[in-house]
């Protein structure tokens, strides 16, 4: 029963604006994990129209990571993350922050409007293929420890008095 909640791919949402950075992205997701349902977004409000209409195995399956370019135009990642913030229903996915400039204010920044990540492209292909192994494999813990929840009739993200 639980098998099919944790066996699915993960779905990932990459939102940048340059078409060449989303495929060397989804190269380096897929060196990762085969096991990974990329879709993708040209910029932010594109992004976060996605995400509003997204539901668990509908059509736009609800991502279970977003990967967010820093800097595109119109709608910069750093207002598509406070965004996601601000709205109860996507509030929980976690997001990393990718971006083309080593600025140490700009990362604080993301960092303290809630990304879970902040790392250069592709300058730093081998650190990104780390983060996105480790967020991959984060993902799936998750979603099996909701499973396991589930399972013994919790729900997650419920006080369960023991702490």
């Amino acid at each position: 029963m639980t098998t099919k909640t944790t066996s699915r791919p993960i779905t990932i949402l990459l939102v940048d604006d340059d078409p060449d950075c989303r495929m060397l992205v989804r190269d380096i997701i897929a060196m990762a994990s085969a096991r990974a349902d990329v879709r993708e977004a040209p910029g932010g409000r594109e992004a976060l129209a996605y995400l509003r209409r997204s539901r668990p195995g509908g059509p736009n399956p609800r991502p279970d990571l977003v990967y967010l370019d820093v800097e595109m135009p119109g709608m910069s990642g750093l207002d598509v993350l406070r965004a996601l913030r601000a709205e109860p229903s996507l509030r929980d996915i976690p997001v990393v922050m990718l971006t083309g400039v080593d600025d140490p204010r700009a990362r604080r920044e993301a960092l303290d409007a809630g990304a879970g990540g902040y790392v250069l492209k592709p300058s730093e292909p081998r650190r990104f293929l780390n983060i996105v192994t480790a967020s991959v494999r984060q993902c799936l813990a998750d979603r099996a420890g909701a499973a396991v929840r589930a399972a013994y009739g919790e729900h997650p993200g419920e006080d369960q008095g023991d702490e």
